[in-house]
């Protein structure tokens, strides 16, 4: 399959996000079979996502690569320290959802706004690094990056976009 054609979009890695939408809900629109709309759906999903639309293109470019293997060394110093906030939040939601009255839960109040405070500067990190990795895309598509950093920069990708999930599920949890 391939995402883009599916979706007739030009096979680039950068692009506007919302146009996207656009042209996934107009190719929606035309689907007559469950079938049809399944892969659309598929499709949109595939390039909505920056490592997967990475991972796509560079397999419908022929550029072998792994799917699993070495990431960035800054990312890696990172997966202590978010799974750290991870289980750091999920231990303050246990304790806020044990709390037996209206009081004690006002009490947890503080650090259950510390503990939104953590994620959020953490969200802003994942972010950036987000940004930064896709600023190489027109490099990787002009061809200037070889195949094995093109692969990695596609599975450090998907773990920001791992800890960025994570991250989004537990802040939501906070309300």
């Amino acid at each position: 399959m391939d995402a883009f054609s599916l979706l007739q979009w030009p096979r680039k890695l950068s692009f506007d996000e919302a146009s996207l939408r656009e042209a996934y809900r107009a190719a929606s629109k035309q689907a007559t079979e469950e079938a049809e709309q399944s892969a659309l759906t598929t499709a949109y999903h595939i390039l909505r996502s920056p490592a997967s639309r990475l991972r796509h293109w560079l397999e419908l470019q022929d550029m072998q690569g792994e799917t699993r293997g070495a990431i960035d060394g800054e990312l890696v110093d990172w997966f202590g320290q978010i799974g750290f906030v991870i289980q750091e939040s999920d231990a303050l939601l246990l304790r806020r959802d044990q709390c037996q009255s209206a009081l004690a839960k006002a009490m947890m109040e503080k650090d259950i706004q510390a503990g939104r405070v953590r994620i959020e500067e953490w969200q802003m990190r994942l972010q950036d690094w987000l940004s930064r990795k896709m600023a190489v895309f027109a490099t990787i598509e002009a061809g200037h990056v070889s195949s094995a950093d093109a692969w990695t920069c596609a599975r450090d990708l998907a773990f920001i976009e791992k800890w960025q999930q994570q991250l989004r599920e537990r802040y939501g949890k906070f309300f």
